[in-house]
């Protein structure tokens, strides 16, 4: 049976995601059928030919663009098609990294399910998914993009997996949010504002509207006037995440699973913290 990991990713998230892939290799037993490919939507002409069409999220009309730093989350229900729907897949973003073996992820009992994510809430938590192919055949990403453009169906619907009537949960620590505990599997660094390698960066996303005061006044201009406003990336809040990342991406170095001219391009492009080569004792 195929067995294949899928980091989906766009190109400016793109040394995160060979990171994660990086992380995933090296937990692998030796010999592992499970291989691991990174999906990169800038890549993909489906996404190309929806760029600037209107679709709607959670009831707001909105407009894909490529250039947006999450360009590539409708890209993670591609995976069972990418393998002409056989075997199994496992998908994560690129903000994602394996602390532990995947084997067993990968040869989880889905029952009758064809996917599992982890719960939130009242919906699912599509970043991490694993995918029984051969049962997931309507998922074709042209019928989800023209679904979206005729507003047949609401992006979140599709993100939120309720388009399906039967989904395993996972346990969270296959996609622990910023959380790096003994039993944390894979750890996500989710909150955008504080991942380790955008520290002092400027903010290069939409940041979600805060709550307004009384349900009626903007929260934004008054902490804009006070300088509450964040108008660059934080560092981490748990020091250990960020030596965490710091080791990765030494280690990653050595292998040659990234280059010190890749992180040299990222931080040109201030997709990268100025500092990673002191933060990690490596001179470029």
């Amino acid at each position: 049976m195929q067995q294949k990991v899928f980091i989906h990713t766009n190109n400016k998230q793109r040394i995160g995601a060979k990171l994660a892939k990086f992380a995933i290799e090296r937990r692998l037993p030796k010999g592992s059928p499970i291989r691991v490919e990174i999906l990169n939507v800038d890549e993909r002409p489906e996404f190309k030919r929806f760029a600037g069409k209107k679709y709607r999220r959670a009831g707001k009309q909105l407009t894909y663009d490529p250039n947006d730093l999450q360009s590539f989350t409708l890209s993670r229900f591609m995976p069972p098609e990418l393998m002409n729907y056989q075997g199994r897949s496992i998908v994560i973003d690129p903000d994602i990294f394996a602390i532990r073996d995947l084997t067993p992820l990968m040869e989880l009992d889905l029952g009758d399910a064809p996917v599992a994510a982890c719960a939130k809430k009242d919906a699912w938590d599509t970043s991490v998914m694993v995918m029984d192919n051969e049962k997931l055949i309507h998922w074709k990403m042209t019928d989800f993009l023209s679904a979206l453009e005729k507003e047949q169906v609401d992006y979140s619907e599709i993100m939120q997996l309720k388009i399906e009537p039967v989904v395993k949960e996972l346990p969270r620590e296959w996609n622990s949010l910023d959380k790096l505990t003994p039993e944390t599997k894979m750890l996500h660094t989710t909150n955008r504002i504080t991942q380790p390698w955008s520290t002092g960066l400027p903010i290069d996303f939409t940041i979600n509207p805060l709550p307004k005061f009384f349900g009626i006044i903007p929260r934004e201009p008054i902490h804009k006037l006070l300088g509450k406003y964040p108008t660059h990336y934080k560092s981490h809040p748990d020091k250990n995440i960020e030596i965490f990342f710091f080791v990765l991406v030494k280690d990653a170095l050595a292998a040659g699973a990234i280059t010190p001219s890749e992180i040299e391009e990222e931080i040109k492009n201030k997709r990268m913290r100025s500092d990673i080569f002191l933060k990690i004792g490596v001179r470029p």
